[in-house]
């Protein structure tokens, strides 16, 4: 009996229609980010600076904080470490950061599922992150979801409260307050370190 081949996308296949189950089982080119959206491939190129600058900031801060408070943080990432499956929603997501947290609950791949879920904002991104994630995010089940917008020089932070979510912004040196990560003590300053102002207008 023949074994099926699996399906290969690349950038020219943005756009196409797909269903959760051929996305999941799909080969994918290098050097982009792949999404299914609602049955949409969505394709887009690997971020560059500020988000990655962005990225690396928030990084660092998580393992201070896990440092500094073991036994709370089981272990974070972003990217392709991370996928958010919605089969009701055919939605696929590959968020910037996940923190999962220590005795998480396993998903149906027997995958330890995200706490905490951020998303770093760019010229191409605003509407995914700010309008269809966050309802994406919330239908999943995530507890907090951090939207982090350089070009604002602001940090939304989304606090899950039953099936709504309540939303608190946060600037400058203002502390950021997690109810998932109880004494996080970095300060949307401290993201935006090393983040050139040139290249705020650029797409990722």
């Amino acid at each position: 009996m023949a074994t099926a081949v699996a399906a290969r996308i690349g950038p020219t296949d943005h756009g196409r229609s797909m269903t959760l189950d051929e996305f999941m089982e799909s080969e994918t080119d290098e050097g982009c980010r792949y999404e299914l959206a609602r049955g949409v491939l969505e394709v887009t190129e690997v971020p560059n600076d500020p988000h990655g600058q962005v990225v690396s900031n928030l990084y660092r801060a998580l393992a201070r904080f896990a440092e500094r408070c073991p036994g709370v943080v089981r272990r974070f990432g972003g990217g392709s470490e991370f996928r958010i499956w919605l089969p009701g929603m055919a939605t696929g997501r590959n968020p910037d950061l996940g923190v999962v947290l220590q005795g998480a609950p396993k998903d149906q791949r027997g995958r330890r599922v995200p706490a905490l879920v951020g998303e770093v904002v760019s010229t191409q991104s605003a509407v995914r992150d700010y309008e269809t994630k966050r309802l994406e995010y919330l239908a999943f089940g995530v507890l907090e979801y951090w939207i982090i917008d350089p070009s604002k020089r602001l940090v939304t932070i989304l606090y899950r409260d039953g099936d709504v979510w309540r939303e608190q912004f946060f600037r400058d040196d203002h502390a950021l307050v997690s109810l998932v990560l109880p004494d996080f003590a970095t300060t949307p300053a401290e993201l935006w370190i090393d983040v050139e102002e040139d290249d705020l207008g650029e797409a990722p």
